[in-house]
């Protein structure tokens, strides 16, 4: 028997692959800073505000990944930046008597 629960509510996605949408998208943004994002995508033809709203989620999405994945993509790898910060305390009694002791 079967013990999963069915769940409520819409389900999560159309399954809509918009992959290149967004990346026009995205490229459109980048030419034409001035746009907010529901702008371009009605300038991009869409008129629709189902699509309107599901291309805006889905580009907000995307640029919180792209964001996150540059992040992690570029850490600084610079000649002694690899080394751990140092602690407060050593910083304030650096060359002070009491780390003679």
């Amino acid at each position: 028997m079967v013990d999963t629960k069915a769940r409520r509510g819409r389900p999560i996605g159309t399954g809509i692959d918009d992959s290149d949408r967004i990346a026009r998208l995205a490229e459109l943004l980048k030419t034409q800073p001035d746009l907010k994002p529901t702008t371009a995508i009605r300038v991009m033809g869409f008129s629709d505000p189902s699509t309107i709203r599901r291309l805006r989620d889905k580009y907000k999405a995307f640029q919180a990944s792209a964001q996150a994945s540059a992040i992690t993509a570029a850490p600084n790898t610079a000649p002694g930046t690899l080394r751990a910060p140092r602690k407060p305390d050593a910083v304030r009694f650096a060359g002070s008597p009491q780390l003679l002791r």
